[in-house]
């Protein structure tokens, strides 16, 4: 790279030592970037104590206002609904690579669905709008999945970027949407017994994890009315939910969380379930090395078909077999190299299903699945997944000419819509308030 230009990098989440996949998801990338050239991160929270490379933290308050403050830079990485928060940086001059790994619009469909219509309908118009801003003043994009590739093809051409005048007839869609799934470390994984662990995870019988949060479009339920048939092969079996609460204050607390904890005591099951506010990296990893098995489930729909779970990333690195719910980009892992089991989402008993994979796991030991752990660490490697996204850092180039110019109009829309004044809307909010 000759240009002695900086690269940018606006972290997608919150950083610091409570973090979620996005801003793990971040952070590798910007290492990875940092071989190649300087990086800035422009980041919310707090600096990160396990940050390596040639990368600058810049907190978001200290950013100029303008475009003028981007030009500085040779090319940028953002999130997909950055003209949500730093809608100047569409306006400035440099190219723009927009990470689309986050099927946040049918994410909200779960989150926001307890809410009155006009509010939810707000919600979607306003990140539909933010989506459209960055689908249309892109010059790159990244995808974490086939499915997700072949998803946003479809939108680019729909929106009209894929024109004569911006395609190069003859080479693939990775001239314009990169696949650059999530990765494992490059480094060995640490011993378990190294790393920190809360006293409330201790157990002297077998321990399954669900792995990351319990967000409202997961299916966290399903393990729980499992829960009873591991309990009748090993009574001393803990089941641990470790990420109820969002490290990021501006997430809500998720409704699946109280559907868990009702759930598991009508099932008379609580004490064999142990709950926790999301744990530090080290922290997590610990329980993860720790535990005997790792779980994940979801129903069938359209966020379990595009999303990645960046949960069975960790479970890799540290050596744990999950049993997971299939339909995902990701949970082919468990098959493919033979670390776990996948359960069909659309059956009409998936808990049977559950219950009999985590007792197998639980009766042959991780042992056996040694051989599939190492293979997949060589393959998913971040060096080998950030292939894409380094090759264009090194010869960023602009692509949105014509079909992008309605752009202005959608980052209008997207930041600078008013929440709506209804009287439903107020009293949803009002009795919210009270039952807090």
């Amino acid at each position: 790279m000759n240009d002695s230009k900086p690269f940018l990098v606006v972290a997608y989440d919150r950083l610091g030592t409570l973090m979620a996949g996005p801003a793990i998801r971040t952070l590798a990338l910007a290492r990875e970037l940092s071989k190649i050239c300087p990086v800035d991160v422009i980041f919310d929270g707090e600096i990160p104590d396990n940050r390596a490379g040639d990368i600058n933290f810049i907190s978001r308050d200290s950013v100029e206002p303008g475009p003028e403050f981007f030009n500085r830079y040779r090319a940028a990485l953002v999130p997909p609904l950055v003209a949500m928060t730093f809608p100047e940086i569409l306006h400035s001059d440099i190219p723009i690579a927009i990470d689309l790994f986050d099927p946040v619009i049918w994410e909200n469909l779960e989150l926001y669905r307890s809410l009155p219509a006009s509010d939810r309908n707000f919600h979607h118009e306003r990140h539909l709008a933010a989506l459209h801003a960055g689908l249309l003043r892109g010059d790159y994009f990244l995808v974490a999945g086939n499915r997700q590739q072949d998803l946003f093809a479809g939108a680019l051409m729909a929106l009209n970027r894929v024109n004569p005048s911006t395609w190069q007839p003859g080479v693939g869609i990775e001239q314009l949407v990169g696949l650059v799934p999530f990765g494992l470390p490059d480094e060995i994984p640490p011993d378990a017994e190294s790393l920190p662990l809360s006293g409330n995870f201790k157990t002297d019988g077998p321990m399954v994890v669900w792995g990351g949060g319990m967000w409202d479009w997961l299916k966290p339920e399903i393990i729980v009315k499992a829960w009873p048939e591991v309990l009748a092969k090993f009574p001393d079996a803990k089941l641990a939910f470790p990420g109820t609460k969002h490290p990021n204050p501006h997430v809500p607390l998720m409704e699946s969380v109280k559907r868990v904890k009702e759930l598991s005591g009508k099932l008379g099951i609580s004490e064999a379930i142990i709950f926790s506010d999301w744990l530090s990296r080290d922290e997590y990893l610990g329980l993860l090395g720790r535990a005997d098995a790792g779980v994940s489930a979801h129903g069938p729909g359209l966020e379990s078909r595009y999303a990645v779970r960046t949960r069975f990333l960790d479970a890799i690195w540290v050596g744990l077999p999950m049993v997971v719910s299939g339909g995902d980009e990701y949970s082919y892992y468990m098959d493919k190299y033979s670390i776990g089991y996948v359960i069909d989402p659309s059956g009409d008993l998936p808990e049977t299903g559950f219950s009999e994979g985590i007792i197998k796991v639980l009766e042959n030991g991780k042992e056996v699945f040694t051989n599939g752990f190492e293979s997949a660490r060589c393959d998913l490697a971040w060096e080998k997944m950030t292939r894409p996204i380094i090759e264009w850092a090194e010869s960023p180039r602009l692509t949105h000419g014509p079909g992008a110019e309605f752009f202005v109009g959608a980052i209008g829309e997207a930041s600078s819509r008013k929440k709506p004044g209804d009287l439903g809307s107020l009293m949803h909010r009002v009795i919210s308030k009270i039952r807090k």
